[in-house]
């Protein structure tokens, strides 16, 4: 008997040894077979990895491009920059010159927008004209000794037409000119419109295309990679290499791959075989191709040391696993020999006693697993807020998988969201501490969550700052009308407090599975935005009725602004807040989007500057950033804030125009009088009488029936007329005493006046 167990423990022994060197052997054979499947992963990632890439410098490129349009758009509120750009005939008093200077400085902020962009200038054709954010230059001298492009000489911009595109992308050139210019290489943005304004003239920003050079060299992932952009016609718009404009060789290789049309095959350059990848893209409506070629020995040399790892790791596993077989044999074989005499004992319930345990340890199981299923969803709090905010979830499939791989499941297949978003008013700043402040939203959480229904499974996130999400888990068929009480009793805490903060909640409707439920989010940030801010309506539930029905424009007829503009000059802020409400409310009805109503706060923009220009006021460089900021501001800005920076806005504008300028017409052209042969002009005489030129120059047209210019030359050319009729002083002397520069400049202006010269008048007078 002895024998037949030595003989058992024996076979089952060497049974468990043969068992752990055929997993070892098992285990070598995957991995040298997996190594080449691993090969082909690499060069597929590394093609997924610059697919990426080359996603993220287009997406880089469109951000420029689309500050290049905000840009554009921005310009449109310079009436300086309208009136250089536009055809109309050009002025000849001194407006045109002020014009031209405030343009200069609005080309300069546009330089210095981006750090990719190199210049900006205005082609003026018909003056042959340059101006610039460096000045004003002749279209000759402009082309031929400050940017002298290689490709375009003067004759291409004098006959340059964009055919009315939004933008013309003009393939690089390499320039010289002044020093700073010297060995440049620019990629030229042509446009003959601003904002709504066409005009035969050109609007030229020259982009640095060793700046986009830099971008597509950051995001090679191999040092011996090349990066092309090029265009719907073949013509390479920039590259990774530094001198792509001059290299004949890389142009040609960049043609070679744009005729290519099997992508990710290799192809040869300079001997050695390159993976290609490509991108079709565009840039705010150029469509372009984005190109990368990868040597594939750098893709294997990345796997060199992997193939020795392997070799090594072989050897190593196969000695280990044979010393380990044997211990872990022995090891395993030790409590089976226990067991077995436990069973041959006296005693044979050990059956029962593990059958008892095993049927207590499954009990604790699923009690774990019940109560996982519920605080499972709190610890993916971050992946529901993914999934409503950002459509994290792209499809049902992924819809469906990502639950079930977090082990969490929902009670019902309906829900409803509900959308909370509190706004502090600026009593709250002033009156509490930054701490408490900073504390606010922590506690406003808290507290909510204290009051949850608990009629359903919900789930409290927070979306952004001050905007929190209620998410309730519900049966088919339940009621939102259950959760419109839930939020009105919630807004009512706050009623006393709203000199504080205003609560605000949009309900969505009812819907099914995951998809319902981001669709639920979206109609409750839609009713969100249904909420006026001039009624004591502080919840919204979304309807049928709320569908939005197309494309909308923002409601605000020319009669409402020429009385907002009438009624800022009036400084009457009674009517214009009534005015402003009512338009406001009018559109909230209409149910415009936020960016609707933010294109309205820039035509109410627009009517304040206007209003300014009319009384010949500027708003100061902190607050015109500061509005003009808030209008380009991509943050979720509530109802509310926006109102209240509209009307901020005009009182603003209400304070500043209503600041008048006078002065003693009367003495003003006694001054005139008294000092006409001196060399005075109207920006000196303004300075002396402390107000503006434009204000001055109007008011004494409007008293006087003239210009500043035309009475001073009527009253020069009239005391000479004295002099050369009553007295026998020379010509020389008089056009020096009447105020004139040189004597051409005073024949020729007394010609003008009177039809003929001082001399002939003389004689006149003395016949």
């Amino acid at each position: 008997m002895t024998n037949i167990w030595k003989v058992g423990f024996q076979s089952i022994f060497f049974r468990f040894i043969i068992l752990f060197v055929s997993i070892s052997l098992f285990i070598q054979i995957i991995n040298f077979a997996t190594y080449n499947m691993y090969l082909q992963y690499v060069q597929s990632h590394i093609e997924t990895n610059y697919i990426s890439s080359l996603s993220n410098v287009a997406s880089s490129l469109n951000h420029l491009f689309e500050g290049i349009y905000q840009s554009n758009f921005l310009l449109a509120l310079d009436r300086s920059i309208l009136s250089v750009f536009s055809e109309e005939e050009d002025n000849k008093d001194i407006s045109k010159y002020a014009d031209i200077s405030q343009s200069v400085r609005s080309l300069a902020r546009i330089k210095y927008f981006d750090s990719f962009i190199d210049s900006a200038y205005i082609y003026k054709k018909k003056d042959d004209l340059i101006i610039s954010n460096e000045g004003t230059f002749s279209a000759s001298f402009f082309y031929d000794k400050v940017y002298r492009f290689e490709e375009y000489p003067a004759d291409f911009w004098k006959s340059n037409h964009t055919s009315n595109q939004l933008f013309s992308i003009l393939p690089p050139s390499q320039i010289s000119g002044t020093t700073k210019n010297v060995d440049k290489v620019i990629i030229p943005i042509v446009q003959t419109k601003i904002a709504e304004y066409w005009s035969n003239n050109l609007y030229v920003i020259n982009l640095n295309a060793q700046a986009i050079v830099r971008l597509l060299q950051d995001y090679k992932l191999t040092p011996g990679s090349i990066l092309f952009i090029a265009d719907k016609e073949g013509t390479m718009l920039s590259s990774s290499e530094a001198d792509f404009v001059r290299n004949s060789e890389l142009q040609a290789f960049m043609s070679s791959l744009l005729r290519t049309s099997d992508t990710g095959a290799p192809v040869n350059y300079r001997e050695q075989k390159m993976r290609v990848i490509t991108l079709n893209t565009n840039f705010f409506y150029n469509d372009v191709v984005m190109i990368a070629a990868v040597p594939e020995n750098e893709i294997r040399s990345s796997l060199s040391n992997l193939e020795k790892l392997r070799t090594w790791s072989t050897i190593f596993t196969f000695l280990l696993s044979l010393i380990l077989s044997v211990a872990f044999s022995k090891n395993l074989y030790a409590p089976i020999k226990s067991l077995v005499d436990r069973l041959n004992g006296p005693r044979n319930n050990e059956f029962k006693y593990l059958n008892d345990e095993i049927g207590r340890i499954m009990n604790n199981v699923q009690s774990l697993n019940q109560q996982l299923s519920y605080a499972l969803p709190l610890a993916n709090e971050q992946s529901l807020v993914k999934m409503l905010k950002y459509n994290y979830l792209y499809d049902d499939v992924s819809i469906e998988i990502h639950p079930h791989n977090s082990s969490f499941s929902f009670e019902h297949d309906h829900f409803i969201i509900t959308v909370f978003q509190f706004n502090f008013r600026k009593p709250f700043y002033h009156s509490f501490s930054e701490s408490f402040q900073s504390d606010s939203s922590r506690m406003l959480t808290s507290l909510l969550k204290a009051l949850l229904p608990a009629d359903h499974p919900c789930y409290f996130l927070e979306m952004d700052a001050h905007l929190f999400c209620l998410l309730a888990n519900v049966p088919e068929g339940t009621s939102q009308e259950f959760y419109q009480r839930y939020c009105e009793d919630i807004v009512e805490l706050f009623r006393t407090d709203e000199d504080f903060l205003r609560v605000h909640a949009g309900i969505g409707s009812v819907g099914h599975g995951y998809k319902g439920m981001r669709q639920s989010y979206i109609q409750a940030m839609k009713a969100l935005w249904r909420i006026s801010p001039f009624d004591g309506k502080r919840v919204y539930t979304y309807t049928d009725i709320d569908q939005e029905p197309g494309v909308m424009r923002y409601l605000l007829s020319r009669d409402d602004e020429n009385r907002l503009f009438n009624l800022l000059l009036s400084d009457k802020k009674e009517e214009m807040h009534d005015l402003l409400k009512k338009i406001i409310d009018q559109n909230l009805a209409a149910r415009i989007s936020p960016s609707l109503l933010k294109e309205l706060y820039m035509r109410f923009y627009m009517i304040g500057l206007q209003v300014l220009k009319q009384r010949d006021k500027d708003l100061d460089e902190e607050t015109s950033n500061l509005y003009t900021s808030f209008i380009l501001s991509n943050e979720s800005l509530s109802v509310d804030q926006i109102t209240e920076s509209i009307f901020s806005y005009f009182d603003t504008v209400s304070s500043l125009s209503s600041e008048t300028l006078k002065f003693d017409v009367g003495s003003f052209k006694a001054f005139i009088d008294g000092h006409y042969y001196e060399d005075i002009h109207l920006e000196m005489l303004a300075q002396k009488y402390n107000t503006s030129a434009q204000y001055m120059s109007r008011l004494l047209k409007r008293e006087l029936g003239m210009g500043f210019q035309e009475y001073l030359l009527d009253l020069r050319i009239r005391r000479a007329k004295e002099l050369l009729s009553q007295s026998d002083r020379k010509i020389g002397d008089i056009w020096e005493a009447v105020g004139f520069n040189n004597r051409n400049t005073f024949i020729r202006a007394f010609k003008g006046k009177e039809g003929i010269t001082p001399s002939e008048y003389r004689k006149n007078m003395n016949k």
